[in-house]
């Protein structure tokens, strides 16, 4: 998939933000010029109106990437599994030459391991079966999310009472897989978390700025986590069962986890992580890709409440636009401020209602899409 795919909600969505900023900015500046020469600058209004349009327009583009993520789910057919008490589940997608090796080592700490083949066009497959695991095949890339909820049924029907999931291309290291079975096996709790942060000490300043920032995100509309965003996770049949019935594999991976066991304990297993070589522009393009994944994640899961939140700002903007004209009409000038905020708070509004529609409409065909 492309970079531009990838991260199509990041992409229009940031775009749209700063082109309403810059709207803003434009309208301030046209307000400001008719105060001082009590006329209007045409070119400035004729930008401003521009870059107001074009605000919505990449806004609503980015609820139509959203919507187009959410992709109706077949689930492939899955083969007879033996009965196993742990399970390792590991989604690949053309990671030859990697999950071997990772399947190996998985097999020395649980009783079966289950691959599911995104569609891979290499032999990750074959190699996956000759390294032990029993291998899922999805006919055509769907997505991580998609192989997840594969995954998560295979685990149902092996009868799996404890599940622990990696990724295949080795940076998960298997043998950390006794660190998560730990606190589930012993009741401590339902779900366990990788934590690669319990030592930040040695984390590059420009990523531990924005993951707490993220991490804060996360905290406020989903649920408070160390490492919110590592898929290194454990389950016990009990979350197993929660994931089937509650996880959205449409969007956001590892947020929908943590949002469907938002009320399930939760235990965090420190792991060690090597920071590589990454380029700052694409730290700062998935990070801009978690911080809208949280975002949507809230609203799909709350659209009435996002459906209020967008008639308040309706509302507030409507005032805003009545104190607007009331203040000119007592002394001929208008109010910067009031006047950027009447017009902007709709466009915000509008992008609230209609992702909440989305999500609507989502949920009443949820039943089709399993």
């Amino acid at each position: 998939m492309s970079s531009v795919g990838k991260y199509a909600l990041a992409y229009l969505g940031t775009a749209g933000f700063a082109a309403l900023a810059v709207a803003g900015v434009l309208l301030l500046a046209l307000v400001d010029r008719y105060n001082d020469t009590r006329r209007v600058d045409v070119p400035l209004a004729a930008l401003t109106l521009v870059a107001y349009t074009m605000a919505q327009s990449l806004l609503s583009a980015a609820v139509a990437a959203y919507a187009a993520a959410r992709s109706a789910y077949e689930p492939p057919p899955i083969p007879q599994l033996p009965p196993a008490r742990t399970v390792a589940l590991i989604p690949a997608y053309r990671e030859q030459g990697r999950v071997g090796d990772v399947v190996q080592k998985a097999r020395k700490h649980v009783d079966l391991v289950i691959v599911v083949d995104d569609g891979s066009n290499d032999n990750t497959a074959k190699e996956a079966e000759e390294a032990g695991a029993i291998v899922v095949k999805h006919p055509q890339n769907m997505g991580k999310g998609f192989a997840v909820r594969t995954l998560v049924k295979a685990a149902l029907k092996a009868g799996a009472q404890y599940a622990v999931m990696l990724d295949a291309d080795g940076q998960h290291n298997p043998e950390d897989i006794p660190k998560f079975l730990e606190p589930l096996i012993k009741g401590q709790a339902d779900h366990a978390a990788a934590n690669r942060f319990a030592d930040t000490t040695r984390m590059p300043l420009l990523r531990k700025i924005g993951y707490k920032l993220l991490a804060l995100e996360h905290a406020l509309l989903v649920k408070p986590m160390p490492d919110p965003f590592n898929g290194y996770r454990g389950y016990t049949r009990r979350a197993l069962e929660t994931l089937d019935r509650s996880f959205d594999p449409s969007y956001g991976v590892e947020v929908e986890i943590n949002h469907a066991l938002r009320n399930l304990p939760t235990a965090h297993v420190p792991v060690k992580v090597e920071y590589g070589p990454e380029s700052k522009a694409n730290m700062v393009l998935q990070g801009l890709n978690l911080a809208w994944t949280i975002a949507w994640t809230w609203i799909n899961h709350n659209p009435l409440p996002t459906l209020l939140l967008a008639a308040a700002l309706y509302a507030a903007s409507t005032a805003l636009a009545a104190h607007v004209a009331a203040l000119f009409n007592a002394s001929r000038y208008i109010r910067l401020a009031y006047t950027a905020l009447a017009l902007t708070l709709p466009t915000l509004a509008s992008t609230l209602a209609a992702a909440a529609a989305v999500a609507l409409v989502s949920k009443a065909g949820t039943p089709a899409q399993r």
